[in-house]
């Protein structure tokens, strides 16, 4: 006898093959100029599909704690920064490192803002989760809060791309941002977060006990794992210069890492011109910080993924963006991929 349970399920996966290959195989079109939320890459979403992949998101988000703890048996391991709603990004990183069928992901947040497609990026993202929950982990950004994407883009972008409904697609979103989880213990040696440590982290376990539903508040150590940033102007902690959490210092590191026995920290949440290649180490090794969206803001930066392996040897994945004719005389980013090996995590 067949069971229904299986079935159901059988068919809910099927929608989402159905839904991921939409999402990778749309054809870029030439975005008009003056509409600063037309799509680089042409995706027809509906709500009743925002509402489909957020619910299912929560569902899923739910049965993981704040702090992944993500084994060996999970490598080798890519690890993806900040894609800022650089969608066509996404799907080239995706290309070049594997299939998420067959290879393990992990995202460090800030899905959205800024880029004009932040909904495709983080609906693939999400989508790409639900199908493989053992391959695709996402973590949550400082973007990630009604806060931040209400004034940096992604709340404007909802009510372009929705319109008349683009309240209802906010509010799907936020539903699954505030379940996101914000920390992964990658093979009980690498630890990584969007943002950086804190001041208010006890033990891990500190970590796994965050509550959630939550926005991301102004103080503490939620705060902390998607806003502070590494930074020797200072000693120590310091206040930061983004208004909010804190920057620490090589020392602090290094006191960390040796007192939770961590061998590399990974994190996002920043680029500048001091990133060759995508990433910047701090604390002698201990530290690396990477961002993925090439050509930001047409700051024509590289961009990077960090790919772990079974024996948790480091390998740099960097994507050089080369500015080029496109296909309708547009200027537009072309990326060109290389590896550099970082050596042991």
């Amino acid at each position: 006898m067949a069971d229904p349970m299986k079935d159901a399920a059988a068919v809910d996966m099927a929608w989402f093959d159905t839904f991921i290959d939409k999402l990778m195989t749309a054809s870029p079109e030439v975005r008009p100029p003056r509409d600063p939320y037309a799509a680089l890459i042409n995706v027809n979403i509906s709500l009743e599909e925002v509402a489909t992949v957020t619910r299912r998101g929560v569902a899923s988000f739910k049965e993981q704690k704040p702090l992944l703890r993500i084994n060996r048996a999970h490598l080798p391991l890519h690890i993806v920064g900040d894609m800022h709603g650089q969608f066509r990004e996404l799907r080239i990183i995706l290309s070049r490192c594997g299939d998420p069928a067959n290879h393990s992901y992990l995202f460090l947040g800030d899905y959205v803002d800024r880029g004009v497609q932040g909904v495709e990026t983080v609906l693939l993202v999400m989508a790409l989760k639900i199908r493989y929950p053992d391959r695709v982990f996402m973590l949550r950004g400082n973007h990630e809060d009604c806060n931040t994407a209400t004034a940096y883009g992604f709340y404007d972008e909802c009510l372009a791309k929705f319109a008349p409904n683009g309240e209802a697609a906010w509010t799907h979103f936020v539903s699954v941002f505030n379940w996101m989880p914000l920390c992964a213990y990658v093979g009980e040696k690498i630890l990584a977060m969007h943002g950086g440590i804190s001041p208010h982290i006890s033990s891990l376990e500190a970590i796994e006990n965050l509550p959630r539903p939550s926005i991301i508040p102004p103080y503490g150590l939620m705060c902390d794992l998607v806003w502070a940033d590494p930074d020797n102007k200072y000693p120590g902690w310091a206040l930061s210069a983004r208004g909010i959490s804190y920057t620490f210092d090589d020392n602090l590191i290094k006191s960390f890492c040796d007192n939770f026995k961590i061998d590399l920290i990974v994190r996002a949440h920043q680029i500048n011109n001091e990133m060759k290649g995508g990433y910047k180490f701090f604390a002698d090794g201990r530290l690396v910080s990477i961002f993925s969206a090439p050509n930001y803001l047409n700051m024509k930066n590289d961009a990077c993924v960090i790919r772990v392996n079974r024996d948790l040897l480091c390998r740099f994945v960097v994507f050089r963006p080369k500015m080029g004719k496109s296909f309708a005389g547009n200027k537009s980013t072309r990326v060109a991929s290389a590896e550099a090996s970082v050596g042991e995590a």
